[in-house]
């Protein structure tokens, strides 16, 4: 029941985000031409300035998803109210010095901004209301933190399909009939706050316990959420760097153009990575109630079983954006996009399988709470991402793209070894989860390549990416009937590898 109920969640939250991802997928190239590159443009740099005010967050919405759902696995739920109500309070706090601090940064930016546009007057406007927006966002955000604490995935993604249709409809409505910023911010807030608030009345039903209050805030609580935050915070930091920072660096350094067509190549690999990683967000709380009852062989098993399955998920994107990168750009958003973002997409595409199998790790080191390590490492990536950047700022997008790769792949191999030690894991098995993926690619591979290159055209593409993705699936399905049969020995062989290296016993399913 328990494996059952983590597929769920994972299935309906990864058709929410899929829904979403289909969504921008659609709407980028109606965006770029219903708004023009220069409003383009101004949308992303603000879009990348905004996204460091979600550091406000501090770590806050990991905290209280791990407490909810490790308090609500042995029914504390005076602790969990606690921890509520305390986030609550930091959450209100933050959105206050978000709007604060995000006031004279709008108005130092806006007119640089606005000059672009040939002084149009709607860049403040929209900056500001957009920034309100992210103010109100952040005490609300303790109600879908709830939800995934509690594990009601396909409660939470049902309201974001739903609020999601009714986004959209907004958004083409407006671009139709205005092709202002201002417009678009008021659709996104009024969306949001909507949808939040059916978040709201979701919690309070799933948890009929749930209750708010000052006295509830205590300072034992508020210490709680500061050790077990800090790290996550650090973590988001250095996080907001490596992937926001690109945009920005290109925006000032590069002439008007070249951050449509560099964050046109960060949102599709973007796209596809944090797609599959919706999948791993949801072992967080599973990972937290494991921990809570003792249970090191299910997150050992946890480890191996999801790295398996979402590369071979990952594996053929990954393959599919290098082989077929450049006619889905020439059909998705135009032919000049195929010399001014495929090198970067296919520059970042190699962080992609690795980032993801990452992902798992990261997910179980946020369940169990032990992200000391892990912030430290993605602050040295942040670090060396910026550094690297300023330097290769001068061989344009595709030295940013490169100063974005290199550290993450260092960052992804640190996180794995150290998850691995972590949760006592032998190296060898973990990775026999990789081989086979690894294996199973070769079918795809070798039908793409003796088709060739596709013509830009959907029934193209779809045609030559089926022919490849249908004896993958037939191999896949073939190496897990077969990979079943022998699981018991494999587990065996597994936990007489990890007891030559550690005292604690794991089994490890292949």
């Amino acid at each position: 029941m328990a494996s059952r109920s983590l597929l769920i969640s994972a299935g309906t939250n990864w058709l929410a985000f899929a829904a979403t991802l289909a969504v921008g997928f659609f709407l980028a190239p109606y965006l770029i031409d219903g708004l023009g590159k220069p409003r383009y443009d101004v949308w992303c740099v603000v879009e990348a300035v905004l996204a460091y005010f979600t550091l406000l967050d501090m770590g806050l919405a990991a905290c209280l998803v791990r407490h909810v759902a490790k308090h609500h696995a042995v029914g504390e739920r005076d602790r969990l109210n606690r921890m509520a109500s305390s986030c609550l309070a930091l959450y209100s706090g933050a959105g206050v010095v978000a709007f604060l601090l995000g006031l004279p940064v709008a108005l130092w930016l806006a007119p640089t901004l606005d000059a672009k546009l040939g002084g149009t007057g709607d860049v403040l406007p929209f900056m500001l209301l957009m920034l309100a927006n992210l103010a109100v966002t952040l005490p609300l955000s303790t109600f879908p933190s709830i939800l995934d604490g509690l594990d009601r995935y396909s409660a939470k993604s049902a309201v974001r399909i739903v609020f999601l249709s009714l986004r959209t409809t907004a958004i083409v409505w407006t671009v139709n009939n205005s092709s202002g910023l201002w417009p678009l911010a008021v659709v996104y807030t009024v969306a949001n706050l909507a949808e939040h608030a059916a978040f709201a009345v979701l919690a309070f039903r799933f948890l009929p316990g749930l209750h708010f209050g000052r006295k509830l805030v205590d300072r034992a609580t508020l210490r709680e959420v500061r050790v077990s935050s800090v790290d996550a915070f650090l973590a988001m930091l250095a996080g907001r760097v490596s992937v926001q920072t690109g945009a920005i660096v290109v925006g000032l350094f590069l002439p008007v153009g070249a951050v449509t067509y560099f964050a046109t190549a960060t949102r599709l690999v973007e796209y596809a990575k944090t797609l599959l990683r919706t999948i791993t967000a949801t072992l967080t709380p599973g990972v937290s109630a494991m921990e809570a009852r003792g249970d090191w062989t299910g997150i050992a098993n946890l480890m191996t079983t999801a790295t398996r399955w979402v590369l071979y998920l990952v594996l053929p994107v990954n393959a599919g954006l290098w082989l077929f990168g450049k006619p889905f750009l020439h059909r998705w958003v135009g032919p000049e996009f195929v010399e001014g973002s495929f090198p970067a997409v296919a520059i970042l595409a190699a962080t992609l399988s690795l980032g993801v199998a990452q992902s798992v790790a990261s997910r179980i080191l946020y369940g169990l709470g032990k992200l000391k390590l892990f912030a430290r490492l993605a602050l040295a990536e942040a670090a060396l991402n910026v550094g690297m950047m300023l330097v290769l700022i001068r061989y344009g997008i595709e030295g940013v793209a490169i100063a974005v790769a290199v550290p993450n792949v260092l960052f992804c191999v640190a996180v794995l070894v150290y998850t691995l030690r972590l949760i006592k894991v032998d190296v060898r098995v973990y990775l026999i989860a990789w081989l086979k993926p690894l294996l199973a690619m070769v079918a795809p591979l070798v039908v793409w390549l003796a088709l060739g290159e596709a013509q830009a055209t959907w029934p193209s593409l779809a045609r030559s990416i089926g022919m490849g993705l249908l004896p993958y699936a037939v191999v896949v399905g073939l190496m897990e009937r077969f990979g079943r049969a022998s699981a018991p020995r494999s587990a065996s062989e597994s936990l007489q590898l990890t007891a030559k290296r550690e005292a604690a016993p794991t089994i490890v399913r292949l």
